[in-house]
């Protein structure tokens, strides 16, 4: 195990080492899916991890990764990505500020670091949260909102698109096309998902709301839209000799009532086979 540098005056509970890469423990309150990220894969997270990864090649690594000293190497607090990049490039070591902090404290400052990128989609700060109320070190959401400084109702809102269906989950994670956590939530209320986690309506609107840019004004108007019943224009009637059809062309214009009367001597011949 790497030996940090003694404490510093300015600050005693802190030090700054180079530690090997072999010693570095994940922290269980990491929100990034980075262990799904590999070489070969073209997601969001896989590019950022790739521009990171070149940018330490050439100009450093700015800010050294904070770590917490454990019973079997040091805990990563912050800078995971930073610590794959150095993987990729084959480096032993990478610099490290040791903090002698609580678990609470760990916890804590992960979730700071996580909130302090911009970069970080819906789904990986539900899992950060949801990772911090699975230790019970925050006994609610309450708690937990009142120690990160976020409105209750919005940590919420985060927490729950964990219960959406599993593919928007995986395309959230992947492409974060929806930011609006409201708008996630009226996809959410659509439907419960099954005990597969799936929910074949949640996954329609969403799919429709995304290639749409929906607005939450456009998902209102679309799931109105979606509920009301068509209504039919036309009626068939049976006759002692036939089959008659009527349809109201009251809001046609002449072109489309000729367009109609074609599509309708083209069809009829095919309806007819079907019913042979």
């Amino acid at each position: 195990m790497t030996k940090p540098n003694p404490m510093t005056e300015e600050n005693p509970k802190e030090s700054v080492a180079l530690i090997k890469l072999s010693d570095l423990k994940e922290s269980p309150y990491q929100g990034r899916f980075l262990n799904e990220t590999t070489k070969n894969d073209n997601s969001r997270a896989a590019q950022q991890l790739d521009e990171l990864t070149a940018s330490i090649e050439s100009s450093g690594m700015m800010q050294p990764i904070i770590v917490r000293q454990v019973v079997e190497g040091y805990e990563i607090i912050d800078g995971h990505r930073r610590v794959m990049a150095h993987k990729n490039l084959g480096r032993g070591q990478v610099r490290a500020i040791i903090k002698d902090c609580t678990e609470r404290e760990a916890q804590i400052m992960a979730v700071v670091g996580n909130l302090q990128r911009k970069n970080l989609t819906p789904i990986e700060l539900a899992v950060t949260y949801q990772k911090l109320l699975d230790t019970e070190v925050f006994k609610d959401k309450r708690e937990l909102s009142k120690a990160i400084g976020k409105d209750e109702t919005y940590v919420g809102d985060l927490l729950n698109t964990l219960n959406m269906d599993t593919r928007i989950i995986d395309d959230l994670k992947n492409e974060n096309s929806i930011k609006d956590l409201r708008l996630l939530r009226s996809i959410r209320r659509i439907e419960k998902v099954d005990s597969a986690g799936k929910s074949q309506k949640q996954f329609e609107v969403y799919i429709a709301a995304k290639h749409q840019g929906m607005s939450r004004e456009d998902l209102a108007s679309f799931l109105k839209a979606k509920d009301k019943p068509t209504q039919k224009n036309w009626n068939t009637k049976k006759t002692a000799s036939g089959v008659t059809l009527k349809i109201s062309t009251k809001k046609m214009s002449p072109e489309t009532i000729e367009k109609l009367l074609t599509l309708l001597d083209n069809n009829m011949l095919a309806i007819l086979d079907n019913l042979a």
